[in-house]
């Protein structure tokens, strides 16, 4: 059996799912805390559960959104500073104030990873002993050019750890994006919620072992998968919002649908996105508007209007998740899943690991271009097995390969998702007689 479970600050939902039966329950602790209603939680599954249970899968980007961002030092690598402020890339307004210093350093790379400049370590090393004498204990890394080389970031962030190993650190080339801006955003975000990463996996990882101590702990993450819970410490952003992609998730697997469109009725509004291969199709970016985008992969989920497209040969789940469903959806909807059901928790039960490899690479033709992303493959299903994935459970969601635009003739990026399960998985779709209960 798997547990889902959705922390917030003082409160603990939470699903219990196998092949016939959901079970839902909430622990609410107005006056308590998180780890009060954690345990509380998790007591009460173990009563009636115990041994059965071998995955709990955390949501906890509602905790990750709501509190405080620690404050950062921001270490910019490029040829020269921005010439004025205008020229200076802007973080949306919710995590400027976390910036409390912003170091340049001379380096940077192009698009085929050869130096615009020589690094500047030593220039660097005049500064850091300010750096390491701070309060700021949290360093994000950016650098231009670091998706195609992440040498000048990579001696940075040694430089640090070799005089204070115990610096929170996030580098840019761990968030593919081909604009700078976003790279900073998503880098910097990191690294502002590092330490609540760390407090929450230290939370969970307290309450499992006591109270299903043969259990693998995971997090949910924006694609719709999930990964280790050590995970949450060193790359929190992936999991600050996970709802979207859960729900659709949730959804197709109690309606046993693998590939197909899902649009999730609320009182909010209406919803759609595609469930392959038993996963939310995927972007690479979650987009804010006019402000920098979250380098994250995540669910594609579009408002569903009047003029929605209709394919006859997708298949279509249709959640009315509304609280009062006395009055018909909205655009002649007709639900085929009209269950109430917490469906973005029960995709958190049901998601698999997964891991993404997302790279440009130089190629000179088609036999190049078949080998690096037969590489690449290769190597996003190696990194779901070093998750703890079983090698006979996993198989590739998506490989796609991307020409470069600017006149970069050569270059292509390579995206590849991976998902995997630690073993043989019969629960992802459940059977139709699902039903609830308050345990």
């Amino acid at each position: 059996m798997r547990i889902g479970l959705r922390l917030q600050e003082n409160s603990c939902r939470s699903i219990v799912l196998d092949g016939r039966t959901i079970v839902s329950a909430a622990r609410e602790i107005q006056a308590g805390s998180l780890a009060e209603a954690l345990d509380s939680a998790l007591s009460g599954l173990s009563r009636e559960f115990g041994s059965g249970v071998r995955d709990i899968t955390a949501d906890v980007g509602h905790v990750l959104a709501t509190r405080k961002l620690a404050d950062v030092v921001a270490v910019h690598i490029s040829p020269r500073p921005p010439a004025d402020v205008f020229h200076a890339a802007r973080l949306p307004a919710h995590v400027e104030p976390a910036v409390s210093r912003t170091v340049h350093v001379c380096g940077g790379h192009d698009m085929r990873g050869r130096p615009l400049a020589q690094l500047d370590l030593e220039a660097f090393l005049t500064v850091l002993p300010s750096i390491l004498s701070g309060n700021v204990r949290n360093v994000a890394i950016t650098s231009v050019g670091s998706t195609a080389s992440t040498d000048h970031e990579t001696r940075i962030a040694d430089a640090i750890l070799s005089n204070d190993s115990e610096m929170r650190i996030s580098i840019s080339s761990d968030f593919y994006s081909s604009v700078f801006r976003d790279r900073d955003y998503t880098t910097v975000l990191n690294t502002a919620l590092m330490a609540t990463g760390e407090e929450l996996a230290a939370l969970l990882d307290a309450a499992g072992r006591r109270h299903f101590p043969a259990a693998t702990l995971s997090f949910a993450r924006n694609d719709g998968g999930r990964a280790p819970l050590p995970r949450l410490a060193v790359a929190p952003v992936h999991g600050l919002r996970p709802e979207p992609a859960s729900a659709i998730l949730g959804a197709a697997t109690l309606a046993r649908v693998p590939n197909g469109e899902v649009v999730i009725c609320t009182d909010s509004g209406v919803s759609a996105g595609h469930i392959r291969d038993g996963l939310p199709a995927a972007n690479s970016l979650i987009r804010q508007g006019y402000e920098a985008s979250l380098a994250s992969n995540a669910a594609v989920v579009e408002s569903y209007t009047a003029n929605h497209l209709i394919r006859p040969d997708v298949t279509s789940v249709i959640a009315d998740l509304r609280t009062e469903q006395a009055t018909p959806l909205p655009f002649g909807l007709v639900p085929t899943l009209p269950s109430a059901q917490d469906v973005a928790l029960v995709g958190s039960a049901a998601a698999p690991l997964t891991s993404w490899i997302d790279r440009l690479e130089t190629i000179s033709g088609r036999t190049d271009l078949a080998a690096v992303q037969h590489r690449a493959e290769e190597d996003a299903q190696s990194a779901v097995v070093q998750l703890g994935a079983n090698p006979g459970e996993i198989h590739i969601i998506e490989s796609n390969v991307f020409a470069m635009p600017y006149g970069n003739p050569g270059i292509v990026r390579i995206r590849v998702q991976a998902a995997g399960e630690t073993s043989s998985n019969k629960e992802r779709f459940l059977a139709a007689e699902a039903r609830c209960a308050a345990p």
